[in-house]
């Protein structure tokens, strides 16, 4: 993990704390054994050892002892006094790392609780926005109808507008013709009343009524015409608003859904953030699982958990199997003779083979306690290969379960190796009777041997 990742993210809080202690701790250790290991050349040094250069309890000792003069003497309790430092380091170390579990297990408790909360949230979000995609999906198709509607609709109004303006004109001149005539016609009657009527003027009062009644038939014809027409362009326009209307209600549906895709991808990065954090706290809290993690950590070895997936079918995984199946009880000779990367100390490796032995009293014994302590064998020796199993039993001249290793594991993969490589048998033949025919040829063209025509 880094440092910059660690502190940027409180949810992890508590590993970066670890791992800050940690290296605080390895760093006053590796100051003091520093100083441990430069001590002898501080002392051959023409410039000697200085005094305000020891730690406070060496001075303070010089003091009291009254050596202030003679301060090379204190270079062996200077030693002793970083490695006590060293060694309080680890144990204070070793002592914090006891109850860094109990803290991981809280922090994982917690992360739990923030996976379920900000998957849930995330899934709203999510169904949040597949509705206003689907609401504003919905929306378009009627929006793209009223556009092709309104397309049709422009035509459609242009010429209504051109038909209601002439429908207009011809009902205005006929209008202004009626009241002509109708006041002519008035003009005319009472001119008959006046005075004796002839003819002429009694044909010309019939025109002119028949006139005005044509006139009174044919204008409200006209008026209801130019209403229909009205009526229609109104409508028309009431369309195009409507459309505009859409098209506003439209883009507030996009900005709708622009704003659900932003809140959903907020809560998709705090949902990551949560499900990668959580991560990081269960690998870290399947690694506690290990017996052996601060010794890993000591020696810069890679760390494992004890579900992080081997693979138990390669070569040395087989290779154990059948050992532990005809090792019998040389299980525990076998195991003394077993490298290990970081050294194991032969009390250890005692303890380990009376924790088997006493392990198991019931079915076939040998054979577990060999699968077992081969497994431990592996999970300590972080460079583990079948060359040291192969090693290690023919040290105790168990040469039979080198063969059975060899026929069941090696000799099949040499005999795959050396089929690969394998020249096809017939090849040979081939390659003679080409090289016999292109003899053939040559003494065919340089006339060593006469053909003869058969046609």
């Amino acid at each position: 993990m880094h440092r910059n990742d660690a502190e940027s993210d409180e949810y992890i809080e508590t590993a970066y704390s670890y791992e800050k202690a940690r290296w605080l701790h390895l760093f006053q250790v590796n100051k003091s054994l520093k100083l441990v290991r430069e001590m002898q050349q501080r002392v051959e040094d023409t410039k000697g050892i200085v005094l305000s250069s020891l730690s406070q309890e060496c001075q303070e000792l010089a003091v009291r002892c009254d050596c202030t003069s003679l301060s090379y003497i204190f270079a062996l309790p200077e030693c002793y006094t970083e490695a006590r430092r060293a060694i309080i380091a680890l144990q204070t170390w070793l002592i914090e790392d006891t109850k860094y579990t109990s803290f991981i297990q809280t922090s994982l408790k917690v992360l739990d609780e923030k996976y379920i909360e900000a998957k849930k949230i995330f899934e709203l979000g999510k169904a949040h926005l597949s509705q206003a995609e689907h609401r504003a999906d919905s929306f378009r198709i009627q929006l793209n109808k009223a556009e092709q509607e309104n397309e049709i609709n422009e035509k459609k109004l242009e010429e209504l507008e051109e038909r209601l303006n002439t429908k207009e004109r011809d009902y205005l001149s006929k209008r202004l013709t009626f009241e002509v005539y109708e006041d002519q016609l008035k003009k005319m009657l009472k001119a008959a009343e006046d005075k004796n009527d002839d003819i002429d003027n009694h044909l010309s009062i019939e025109r002119f009524q028949q006139e005005v009644k044509q006139f009174l038939k044919e204008l409200p014809k006209l008026k209801s015409q130019m209403d229909a027409l009205q009526g229609r362009i109104e409508f028309l326009k009431q369309r195009k608003q409507e459309l505009l209307t859409m098209r506003t209600e439209y883009r507030k549906l996009n900005h709708d859904v622009q704003l659900a895709l932003e809140d959903k991808i907020l809560k998709e990065n705090e949902f990551d953030r949560v499900t990668n954090c959580r991560q990081v706290i269960r690998n870290i809290y399947k690694c506690r699982a290990t017996d052996d993690l601060p010794q890993k950590i000591f020696y810069a070895l890679p760390v494992k958990s004890k579900n992080s997936g081997e693979d138990y079918n390669d070569d040395l995984s087989k290779a154990m199997r059948l050992t532990s199946k005809y090792i019998g009880r040389d299980w525990s000779r076998l195991y003394w003779q077993l490298p290990f990367y970081p050294l194991r100390g032969k009390e250890e490796v005692s303890k380990d083979i009376n924790y088997i032995d006493d392990k198991y009293h019931r079915g076939d014994v040998y054979r577990d306690q060999a699968t077992d302590v081969l497994n431990k064998w592996r999970r300590f020796h972080t460079r583990a290969k079948l060359e040291d199993l192969i090693q290690a039993l023919r040290y105790i001249h168990r040469f039979d379960i080198i063969q059975i290793i060899d026929r069941c594991i090696l000799k099949p993969k040499r005999l795959l190796h050396k089929e690969q490589e394998e020249i096809d048998p017939r090849k040979k033949e081939i390659e003679d009777l080409n090289r016999k025919l292109n003899r053939l040829f040559e003494k065919i063209h340089t006339g060593a041997i006469k053909t003869h025509d058969t046609s």
